[in-house]
């Protein structure tokens, strides 16, 4: 599959429509935005690209053409190229997007964790050429191999609508990937070399060509307001006192000693009078959230819709021998009297917090050598909410460990499912009303090492056609009360409420 999806030219059609999307982007996108840098030129981009090709034609295999690029946000790629598989990951450390699909990695059923880790060691690679000449793959740095994308909240929940064709595991490295981490900024093209595919370089000169028609669109907006999506012509909150019974439901279950914790998840929908805007929302959230990670993941074969997410909880972090995860649970507004010391004498929120906090350690336990967890939660601030928050760092046994077979032990937290995991995760498949698909999800990033880093997809929605679908859940405990809880999951839905700009 190519970027395109068709062969691509420099000019035409198809470049004009990608600079006029690009630069509707990129009115968005004027908070994340630079302009073009000056160390960056579009002709040595393209005489780097030729010479990587000639020397990819040479080397056979898998080969990773590395470009220089300028800083721009990732809403401006994904305009660009709006009718193609597509990821995006943005943090303060790296903005990584990545459109079309030289290597597409599937997990199924109870296997998918080993099915998707078996295919991405079975990558092979030739080499890289950096700057136009040869090199091993460890020069791309920043720019290195990664694939994106994330698994489903179980096996079979992304099964029916709307989220056909994102499967119970996918994962894609890009055709091309931008990345962009502080001082360095490359556009970096994979070419498999198993037939002549690098024997045509209109089509790959063309394709580069779009890339720098959005930068550039990006670096002459000069735009101090956000267009809107589309006119909202209706919103389904469902049930609400349906959720209501759901969580009464669930603390008569711990009362009678069956579970500890369940976390009740509800749907929002709205209705738009067009199609939503992907990039222009994922400008939104670099504009609103920037605190949290944005997330872009648009599958093939998935009927349009594309996931996208503000979230603020880390799953794991993986990197040589040094594992990272966040325990955030337990939840009030943001404008909450008192705020942090009131969240914080919470006996019910620190007991819902303490409930992750073990049942990370625990799933950790075989694996670590040593961790490190303080002995009281932190509060993290966000726009909307306030969190208790515990960071969870170790050192591992094993660095050869993939941050994929981490997921899989961590997956799904009493943060998003609740304890006992099985006990809790049936509750949630019966009873919740809508399939959750990827929400609460592991969602992120690996390299060819396995280090890698995954986010859990709350703060979430699918965006199909003119239809947004969000979800968002509250952890049900001893002591929680129906009405409080089903104002919590209306302000984790404001993130994206609001940048939509649905009125609360």
């Amino acid at each position: 599959m190519t970027p395109a999806g068709a062969q691509a030219t420099a000019s035409g059609a198809a470049a004009s429509a990608a600079a006029n999307a690009a630069s509707a982007a990129a009115v968005t996108a004027t908070a994340v935005t630079a302009a073009i840098a000056p160390a960056f030129d579009a002709r040595d981009a393209m005489a780097a690209l030729d010479a990587g090709l000639e020397l990819a034609l040479r080397a056979g295999g898998t080969t990773f053409v590395a470009l220089s690029a300028p800083v721009v946000g990732a809403a401006v790629i994904a305009a660009a190229w709006p009718d193609v598989p597509a990821v995006a990951w943005s943090t303060s450390e790296l903005v990584l997007v990545g459109v079309g699909v030289a290597r597409e990695l599937r997990g199924h059923g109870a296997a998918r964790w080993t099915e998707v880790i078996a295919a991405a060691r079975a990558t092979e690679v030739a080499g890289a050429v950096v700057a136009g000449a040869k090199a091993q793959v460890g020069a791309l740095g920043t720019a290195r191999p990664r694939f994106v994308g994330g698994a489903a909240f179980a096996i079979g929940a992304a099964d029916r609508a709307p989220w056909q064709g994102f499967g119970d595991a996918w994962f894609a490295l890009p055709r091309w990937t931008y990345t962009h981490a502080p001082g360095d900024a490359r556009a970096t093209l994979v070419l498999a070399i198993d037939a002549a595919a690098a024997a045509h370089p209109a089509r790959w000169r063309g394709e580069l060509a779009r890339f720098v028609d959005a930068w550039s669109a990006a670096a002459s907006a000069r735009a101090t307001t956000q267009p809107a999506q589309p006119a909202m012509t209706a919103i389904d909150r469902g049930d609400t006192r349906a959720y209501r019974e759901l969580v009464s439901a669930i603390t008569r279950a711990i009362a009678d000693g069956q579970c500890a914790k369940v976390v009740a998840a509800r749907a929002c929908v709205v209705a738009l009078s067009a199609d939503a805007r992907v990039p222009d929302l994922l400008a939104a959230l670099d504009h609103a959230q920037p605190e949290c990670t944005r997330i872009l993941i648009r599958p093939p074969g998935a009927s349009g819709g594309a996931l996208v997410a503000a979230t603020p909880e880390r799953l794991v972090r993986k990197l040589g021998d040094t594992v990272a995860c966040d325990a955030l649970a337990g939840t009030i507004p943001a404008a909450t009297p008192g705020g942090d010391a009131t969240l914080l004498a919470s006996a019910k929120d620190r007991n819902e917090h303490e409930l992750v906090v073990r049942a990370i350690s625990g799933a950790l336990g075989e694996v670590v050598r040593e961790l490190d967890i303080p002995a009281a939660p932190g509060i993290r601030t966000l726009r909307h909410v306030l969190h208790l928050h515990t960071p969870i760092r170790g050192t591992l046994r094993d660095r050869h460990s993939h941050v994929l077979e981490l997921a899989a032990r961590l997956h799904p937290t009493p943060a998003v499912g609740g304890t006992p995991t099985r006990v809790a995760c049936d509750w949630i498949a019966k009873r919740e009303p809508t399939p959750r698909g990827w929400y609460a999800s592991p969602v992120g990033w690996f390299d060819l090492d396995g280090d890698g880093e995954l986010a859990v997809a709350i703060r979430s929605g699918v965006l199909v056609g003119d239809r947004v679908h969000l979800w968002a859940g509250a952890g049900i405990v001893a002591g929680s009360d129906p009405d409080r809880e089903l104002a919590e999951t209306d302000s984790k839905l404001r993130a994206l409420l609001s940048a939509l700009g649905v009125a609360q």
